[in-house]
């Protein structure tokens, strides 16, 4: 006897529900865990089991609403879709995982599980990664763009819990090469810093928390003459743009000590996308209509 369409739509969705439904069960064990041993290995069966049922037919577009605390990001253009957890540790930081789903015209790929790195990573910004060796965060925003070769690559936005004391805040640099493997970090930071940094990373006092957006901001532009009234008048324009606070330590004696460093409320910065690259908006009034 051969399935009707609707018929094998209707026994995906069950088993997927059901996936879910164990899906929550074993990530609810987890929380439940009373050692940082027990809590990671739990996490990992977790990922794995995740990872298999990720092979379903139907799975890439499904909601998994009842897993609240696996972040599902998705890239605008279709391409992949993001699962990603951290699990608390008792001394104050983060493990970080992350399963990498294909969707679009490389949803034939198998899903790529990502390694957390981080903790043996001492320089950030000079860091490349790959799915082995992944500078682990809590990502919430993929923004897609182009490099100079025509290529596409993607922003990853994500926070980092670093210590009790300090968070941290995450500009990433994603790309997929032909067979489909990440590769993480790029210098496309053009005018921030030495502008050879390959991800950006922001620390703060864990209590104070930092804005790290994609938004549309109208930025002032460049005073113009106005021959009939005289005088120079301020133009504007609104563009798409990464917009961060401008973070600043609370007393300047305590420069570079991060647990103490606060949004300075009256400004920000950010990055706008021009010429194949993130161009450095230094400090600004922020103005998101």
């Amino acid at each position: 006897m051969v399935l009707s369409p609707c018929v094998s739509f209707e026994q995906s969705t069950v088993s997927l529900k059901k996936a879910e439904q164990d899906l929550r069960e074993a990530f609810t064990a987890i929380g439940q865990a009373e050692n940082d041993s027990t809590r990671l290995a739990l996490s990992l069966a977790f990922q794995q089991q995740l990872r298999f049922v990720l092979s379903y037919s139907g799975s890439a577009d499904y909601p998994w609403d009842s897993l609240k605390f696996v972040a599902k990001t998705e890239s605008p253009d279709g391409s992949f879709r993001l699962y990603n957890w951290n699990v608390p540790l008792l001394g104050g930081s983060n493990r970080y995982f992350c399963l990498l789903q294909y969707k679009g015209s490389m949803k034939k790929l198998p899903v790529v599980a990502l390694t957390d790195f981080s903790g043996s990573v001492t320089e950030p910004g000079q860091f490349s990664g790959d799915s082995l060796h992944w500078y682990g965060a809590l990502y919430y925003k993929v923004i897609p763009f182009e490099l100079k070769d025509k290529s596409k690559a993607y922003i990853l936005l994500g926070w980092d819990g670093i210590s009790k004391e300090i968070s941290g805040k995450i500009i990433e640099v994603l790309t997929l090469g032909s067979n489909g493997a990440p590769s993480f970090g790029s210098p496309v930071f053009y005018g921030y810093l030495d502008g050879k940094l390959l991800r950006i990373v922001f620390r703060y006092a864990s209590s104070a928390g930092m804005n790290l957006r994609y938004q549309l901001q109208v930025l002032p532009g460049k005073p113009k003459w106005n021959a009939k009234k005289k005088e120079y008048t301020n133009s504007t324009s609104s563009q798409w743009m990464i917009v961060f606070d401008h973070l600043v330590p609370m007393d300047p004696q305590l420069a570079g000590q991060y647990q103490f460093y606060v949004p300075a409320s009256e400004t920000a910065e950010g990055f706008v996308y021009e010429n194949f690259r993130w161009k450095y908006i230094g400090e600004f009034d922020a103005r998101n209509p």
